[in-house]
This record gives structure tokens, sequence and C-alpha cells, in this order.
């Protein structure tokens, strides 16, 4: 296996919402990324998504226009796969979340990596043993699950499958740490952590709006109030203020009313059907103009600069 050490060139496999920002986070610490796009024209929106993430980071002093020219210079778009996939020191795919197309991809990666390249799947929901169930070497392969905007957002989940060697996960998070990225190891689980706290999170707020208990505007006002609570302390530490004693009679009320249904409720399905996919389709439960994406987009990426830079400050 190559130590964190000898990788000096990432590909990123996709260039979609996750792997753009993959690919900006490797090349803010300096290491050569190829990104993978299935044509010019994928490879044309990633470049110009590219190019917009920057210039918020520009416009937000978190980096100067020399070294936004620089990051951007060592990010190669390409369309040929084996090309990327031979050029990297470690590989991630950043694909949809479709294990079939995810098996498919980690089996041709397999058979054109050298065997000492890791494997990596941006995967939110999907378990490394399913993904790389196809694969001849399976001990390299591994989990690592950002999330977006991956450059801004410093914790990534590392889970590996059964098959995953103990110097794959090692190594993975050593590279993760240099990128400025905080490693979080856990077990293989479908949605690792944070993806099954955000799936109970928009379940309940769905079913908010499906049984018209409020508006989206209204579930989202009462979020944006609360929320700052939890990066303040935590989840479970925030539980230890309230007092489980307390909590306990609360879950003893509220729970059962909540939505426990195992398939996705109607709502979901009916906004699919009416394609309401939100920013991609220009309407979801809001609607959207390319300029209000941008500017939505702006306001987040801002937002968690700032809440960043003054965890940063904290801590030194």
């Amino acid at each position: 296996m190559r130590e964190t050490s000898d990788i000096r060139n990432v590909a990123v496999i996709g260039g979609g919402y996750v792997g753009r920002g993959v690919a900006l986070q490797f090349a803010q610490a300096k290491l050569s990324v190829s990104m993978f796009n299935r044509s010019p024209e994928s490879a044309a929106r990633a470049r110009a998504e590219l190019e917009k993430s920057l210039d918020i980071l520009v416009d937000a002093d978190a980096l100067d226009k020399g070294d936004a020219r620089d990051v951007f210079g060592r990010i190669t778009l390409t369309q040929d796969f084996q090309e990327a996939v031979r050029g990297g020191d470690f590989v991630v795919e950043a694909v949809s979340e479709i294990l079939s197309l995810k098996q498919d991809v980690f089996e041709k990666m397999d058979a054109i990596a050298p065997p000492d390249v890791i494997l990596a799947s941006e995967t939110s929901g999907l378990g490394m043993t399913d993904i790389s169930a196809r694969t001849k070497h399976p001990g390299r392969c591994i989990v690592t699950h950002n999330y977006t905007p991956p450059h801004l957002i410093p914790v990534v989940e590392v889970a590996a499958g059964r098959r995953t060697s103990p110097d794959t996960t090692r190594i993975t998070c050593e590279l993760l740490e240099k990128a400025g990225k905080e490693p979080i190891v856990c077990r293989e689980v479908p949605g690792h952590i944070g993806v099954r706290l955000t799936t109970a999170l928009r379940r309940e707020a769905f079913h908010i709006v499906e049984k018209g208990y409020a508006r989206p505007e209204d579930v989202d006002a009462v979020w944006r109030s609360i929320a700052p609570l939890f990066p303040a302390l935590g989840l479970c530490k925030l539980n230890d203020f309230s007092g489980m004693d307390v909590l306990r009679d609360v879950h003893r009320n509220i729970q059962p009313t909540l939505d426990h249904r195992a398939e996705p409720g109607p709502l979901m399905d009916e906004m699919v059907e009416k394609n309401l996919l939100g920013i991609k389709s220009g309407e979801g439960f809001y609607k959207w103009t390319a300029e209000s994406a941008r500017e939505a987009a702006r306001v987040r990426d801002e937002a968690l600069i700032r809440l960043y830079r003054s965890r940063k400050n904290e801590v030194s």
C-alpha cells in the first residue's frame, strides 16, 4: 500500500456536486487532481462550478486570488476514465447512489489501478462490503463520506468494509488530515452517522409539511432559529443540558406521533413525479432561478467559512 507521503496525485471519478468539492479539498492541500467527467458538456459545467466556488472563497477572504488560481490549476478535467484512474495515487469515486453502478465503477477501477492504490467511495448510504464485492483487491477499498460542500465542511466519515485492511484505513485518515479534514472512523452501517441523523430529521420535516402542520417556510424558520445550538454543543452534549429524565418524558409524549414509515412518504414521490427536484429542476419546496441558486450558495458558503474560521480561532 502506498504510504501517505507517496500520494501526490488524486483521481476523482465524477464531477458532480460532491466530486467537485472533493477535488477542491485535495487541490487546496496542494495535491494534483484529475477529475473524470463522462462528457465535454458535464466537464464544462464542472469547470464553471469550480470557478464559482473559488470566487466565493476569494470574496469571503478565505483565499486570495493568486492561491485560487493555483488551486484551479492543480485540477485537470478529463473524459478518459482509464487515464484518470491510472494516474491516481489515491482514487475517489463520486457517482450516483446506485449500488450496481458503484460496483461496476469499482470493478473497472480495480482492474486499472495498481494494487497498492487505495480506492475510496463517497457513498452516503451504501456499504463498502457490497460496493467492493466484485473487486479482486477489496482490502484497498474504503468509504470516505464527505458532507457537501466538502471543501468547507471539515468532518469526513471513514468506514471500512469487512475486507478492508487496517493499513487502508490508517493511510486514508492520514491523507484526509493532510488535506485539513477531520476523519471520523465509524462502523459499516447504512448512512454512517450524519446521514442517519439528517435522514431522520428530513423525514419528520417532510411529514410535518405533508400533514399540513406547517409550511416549508415555517419549518425552515424554526430550524434556522434552533440549529445554532447544535454546532455550539453537539447533539449528545446538548441532551445533557436538557436532562435525560426530561427528555424521556418528551419522547414518551412525542415519539409515537412521529413518522415511522419504512419507505419515503407520498410527498417525496409526488414531488419527484412532478419534477420538483429542487435547484436542478428550478423548483422544489421553493422556486429557483440561476441567480437565486447562486446567491443561496454564496450565503451558505460564507456562513460555513465564518463558522469554521471561528472554530479554528477558538482552538488556537
